[in-house]
């Protein structure tokens, strides 16, 4: 397997999970700001459609606008590769501080990075 293609699967993976993350949430907190609106201001059944259609107006152009490019700003393929290598210097970094293929903290970080990084072909 390329190594190439795995890491862009898995940075393709990471950026729609963190940009549906960030949808749900811009969504969210329009839904509670429009239910508070339609509340406080006791309006009317039009109004409130109304009210609604505007929020999801909204929410979808917040989402065009705002969360996915700050997603993939934030989450560019280098950031992600640095993250990835950061992660792999750790678990070095418990192996010499005495973290061994026995203990569960070792396996779990084992099997956390094995998801992430794909395995090299031997040359």
């Amino acid at each position: 397997m390329n190594t190439r293609t795995s890491f862009d699967r898995r940075n393709f993976w990471v950026r729609t999970i963190a940009g549906l993350t960030g949808d749900i949430a811009v969504g969210l907190a329009l839904a509670n700001a429009c239910i508070w609106v339609i509340q406080s201001a006791a309006l009317g059944l039009f109004l409130s459609a109304l009210a609604w259609l505007i929020t999801i107006i909204l929410g979808l152009a917040v989402s065009q606008h705002l969360v996915r490019p700050a997603v993939a700003f934030v989450l560019s393929d280098a950031k992600l590769d640095d993250s990835i290598e950061a992660v792999s210097s750790l678990v070095l970094t418990a192996r010499y501080f005495g973290v061994g293929p026995s203990s569960p903290l070792w396996r779990e970080l084992q099997q956390g990075l094995a998801r992430f990084v794909p395995r090299r072909a031997a040359v």
